[in-house]
């Protein structure tokens, strides 16, 4: 634990993307700040994990909003560290293999449309109306995000909604949707239906139309990238460094066990140990339900808050197969670090828990980084959607993590998503020389996000976002547990938007 003082001037909960960026820009203006984690090694989802010589991503795999004009570029220069980062623009973006296909996704997306009208010429016409609606969806969610309601005064707040009508038609279109409806009520094929879930295998296709139809409108406007080294751990490790520069206290191993009340604002936290510290505001970026329920302690909230945040519905999971190999990733014929093999042409058989015919993400990042691997070996990343409670017995692991039926379940199923992966990578099983497995219950020991919840609250069809103010005096929440919602680029506008909140409350 570091050496910490009695008070600051913010006390911001969790050290991963939401808030790094909320207290390295507090720390930026001068305010005394504390950032306090758990875990040993700041980023939350957004890290590299090392094993036996290999590093590993196991969440976040490549990184948005880093072009120039996007949101973290703009934090990283509102910091004066965007020098710091050497990043490199992905060109192919990725490669999406399925039954009869195998489709190269290129950089902003040159050429997709005509390679989708290849493989379903009568969808010619569906294409280019889909594509440009996700375009048009793009601009006008980027216009929404310009600025947060939070932070609106009520003749701003006039204006947002005037935008909203007049301007923003295709959000209100899709948003009331989800992205299963929209994709097939624009194509018949199912190849194509599967192409455009394919290359979001970690997006649910019952959440909101709109969250992919961004996605798909970003990626042909913006380049993506990844770091040239360190893996996607060197974006936190550079607002990290921004954040010490500029005297904020990053405090790791360090677990904020409750915050301390005084009626009904807010006036520090409790440590593990039993000591505290007083804060002029506390910025929880950390799990929705763990804030409330656990930090901020039941007695304090009515029985209507309570059956709600045990009520609402939160974002699935992942199982994440993390692979040391000694075999040449290259031979395999492929051209990109992420592929989505997608084993049948069926969007709910894709996403159900089938591992012979559930989507597989691949990611093959010691291409890009050599330094990943030791020298003949590579990293092989395998992600798939899987439920907290599949097959019934997840859910008693949290209880008992090493049971010998769990372990069982879990080698069984890695086993059988490094069987699909041989589709794409031959001989794959063969190469393994290290091998991690982690699982939903993995995640959420290891993060507290609820469920090993990949992305927070479920951004069901025309549902709203929480509100990053609460009704405890002087606490506000940043992460994907609120607004804006999940990705790095919208958890990094929710730490800008916690920062803002903080500043303007900011008192003697």
């Amino acid at each position: 634990m570091a050496d910490l003082k009695d008070s600051y001037d913010a006390v911001v909960i969790g050290a991963g993307m939401a808030g790094l960026t909320c207290g390295a820009l507090l720390a930026h203006e001068g305010m005394a700040v504390l950032v306090a984690d758990r875990l040993p090694r700041p980023g939350g989802y957004c890290t590299s994990l090392p094993g036996d010589g290999f590093s590993f991503d196991p969440a976040v795999a490549i990184l948005e909003g880093c072009d120039r004009g996007g949101i973290v570029a703009q934090t990283l220069s509102d910091l004066k560290v965007e020098d710091e980062l050497e990043l490199l623009p992905l060109d192919p973006l990725s490669e999406i293999i399925g039954p009869g296909y195998k489709l190269t996704v290129r950089r902003r997306l040159a050429g997709f449309g005509e390679d989708l009208k290849s493989l379903a010429p009568a969808e010619s016409e569906n294409v280019d109306r889909f594509l440009n609606e996700c375009q048009a969806v793009y601009k006008q969610m980027a216009l929404m995000a310009a600025g947060s309601p939070d932070l609106m005064g009520t003749g701003e707040k006039l204006a947002f909604l005037k935008d909203l009508l007049l301007k923003c038609g295709a959000v209100r279109k899709y948003g009331g949707k989800s992205a299963r409806e929209v994709t097939h009520s624009s194509f018949a094929d199912p190849k194509l239906r599967t192409i455009l879930h394919g290359m979001a295998l970690f997006l649910d296709p019952g959440t909101q139309a709109t969250i992919l139809m961004n996605m798909l409108g970003m990626m042909a406007a913006e380049d993506v990238f990844y770091p040239r080294q360190g893996g996607v751990m060197a974006l936190p490790d550079t607002l990290a460094k921004a954040l010490q520069r500029d005297g904020g206290v990053l405090a790791l191993d360090t677990e904020v066990t409750k915050i301390v009340l005084a009626g009904d604002t807010v006036t520090g936290v409790e440590l593990a140990g039993g000591a505290r510290v007083s804060a002029g505001c506390v910025i929880s970026a950390v799990d929705g339900r763990e804030t409330f329920l656990k930090l901020i302690g039941e007695e304090h909230l009515g029985a209507k808050e309570i059956r709600e945040l045990g009520e609402a519905k939160i974002y699935g999971s992942v199982v994440v197969v993390s692979l040391g190999v000694d075999m040449d990733l290259r031979s395999a014929g492929l051209t990109a670090s992420e592929v989505s093999y997608c084993p049948v042409n069926d969007v709910d058989e894709l996403f159900g828990t089938d591992p012979g015919k559930v989507g597989l993400g691949i990611r093959l990042h010691s291409l890009l980084d050599p330094t990943q691997a030791p020298q003949g070996h590579g990293t092989v990343v395998l992600v798939a959607s899987f439920p907290y409670d599949y097959e019934d017995r997840w859910r008693g692991a949290a209880e008992d993590p090493g049971r010998e039926e769990y372990e069982e379940l879990k080698q069984s199923l890695a086993d059988r998503l490094v069987a699909s992966a041989e589709n794409v990578l031959p001989g794959l099983s063969r190469h393994i020389v290290y091998e991690r497995v982690a699982t939903p219950v993995t995640l959420e020991r290891a993060t507290l996000n609820s469920r090993g919840s990949a992305m927070g609250w479920y951004p069901s069809p025309g549902g709203k976002m929480r509100s990053q103010k609460t009704r405890f005096r002087h606490l506000y929440q940043a992460g994907h547990w609120t607004f804006p919602g999940g990705s790095v680029p919208a958890v990094v506008a929710s730490g800008r938007n916690a920062a803002q909140l903080a500043l303007r409350d900011r008192r003697p």
